[in-house]
């Protein structure tokens, strides 16, 4: 089955976006002459156009229990671009409406992706894409599920896992990198994402120190600290107890997203939390290595080629075990996150 025009909805977080994002290869094979229009959130909408995979983004200003009458207006301009084919990676009552009003003749939802499934919106699709026969949900990454899934749908036997990517990056892009770099020349280039949206998925900065001073002494390692500007003080933490302040480069609050993704595709390592940057170095082709606490690490890995996930496997962790950090007080899940563990990870890339 071939297709034309392509609709793509994905009203996520920046790290869902990224991991469904797995889709793209598969469509891109089966489709490659296809025009890939991707509705995103508006604020997510300048992620979306930098997917290797997608031509146009429909950026949609989201607002969770309202802007019905948005539904309708974007329904209307949505059937005059006449697509053939409408897929909902994360299947929101309102994405579902528009597909159906527009009066796509084909139209999936991929919600089995996430674990979960439709309630009355599956009469309004024409088809609900199951994952593959045999196929464990909770054994593979959440960009394989999808990936699988898709596959599935196109009768594609192939099983080889293939990753989402960045569009090249711009001139201008690429040149701050190489000044950076230039500038700061080092056997092993290692960006540190520090701090994460939820303090139940940090690491203390104590350890995140010892381990700046260990990449220092035994690679002569640059370090490179990511982040926004609201991570300044925790920053400021882990220079405290770092040795060398020379080796460590403080780049929080100060490059774009575009800039850290371009970064990140000349790093040798990414160490992140488990938080939307390792997402980013991931798609970008960086080594990643993400540190989990109560999400689970075969579901959540970032979605590259060379992702790695170091977690202390509490038995109270995981999707569908955890209380979640809303509920459960305890600090298991961070404390059997050791160093020695980490340095483990880190010396099966770097070595």
């Amino acid at each position: 089955m071939t297709y034309h025009k392509i609709f793509l909805d994905g009203i996520m977080h920046m790290g869902d976006m990224l991991m469904t994002a797995s889709v793209l290869p598969v469509l891109r094979k089966h489709c490659p002459d296809a025009e890939i229009v991707y509705l995103a959130t508006a604020d997510l909408a300048f992620v979306a156009e930098m997917l290797d995979g997608v031509d146009r983004v429909i950026p949609y200003a989201y607002k969770s229990g309202g802007g019905t009458r948005d539904v309708f207006r974007i329904a209307r301009n949505l059937g005059r671009e006449k697509f053939d084919l409408g897929i909902s990676l994360d299947p929101r009552e309102r994405v579902t409406l528009m597909k159906w009003l527009a009066r796509m003749p084909v139209r999936l939802s991929m919600e089995q992706g996430l674990g979960w499934k439709l309630g009355w919106e599956k009469m309004l699709y024409t088809q609900d894409l199951p994952l593959p026969p045999g196929w464990e949900f909770e054994v593979h990454s959440l960009s394989a599920n999808f990936q699988q899934m898709l596959r599935l749908y196109f009768h594609d036997a192939d099983s080889q896992y293939v990753s989402p990517r960045f569009k090249p990056f711009t001139q201008e892009i690429e040149a701050w990198c190489a000044d950076l770099m230039t500038r700061h020349p080092a056997p092993k280039h290692v960006a540190l994402c520090i701090q994460s949206s939820s303090p139940t998925k940090d690491w203390p900065a104590e350890k995140f120190s010892h381990i700046c001073n260990w990449l220092i002494d035994t690679y002569g390692a640059r370090v490179y600290l990511t982040g926004i500007p609201s991570h300044e003080a925790r920053a400021k933490e882990i220079l405290k107890g770092i040795e060398r302040p020379d080796q460590v480069v403080d780049l929080i609050g100060k490059s774009s997203f575009q800039q850290l993704a371009g970064l990140l595709s000349h790093m040798d390592l990414l160490l992140s939390l488990d938080t939307g940057t390792a997402h980013v170095g991931g798609v970008a082709g960086c080594p990643v290595i993400t540190l989990f606490t109560h999400n689970s690490p075969t579901l959540y890995r970032a979605p590259g080629p060379r992702s790695l996930c170091v977690s202390g496997h509490a038995p109270c962790s995981g999707k569908y075990v955890c209380a979640g950090p809303k509920r459960c007080p305890k600090t298991d899940c961070v404390d059997v996150l050791t160093i020695p563990m980490v340095q483990e990870a880190i010396e099966s890339v770097l070595n």
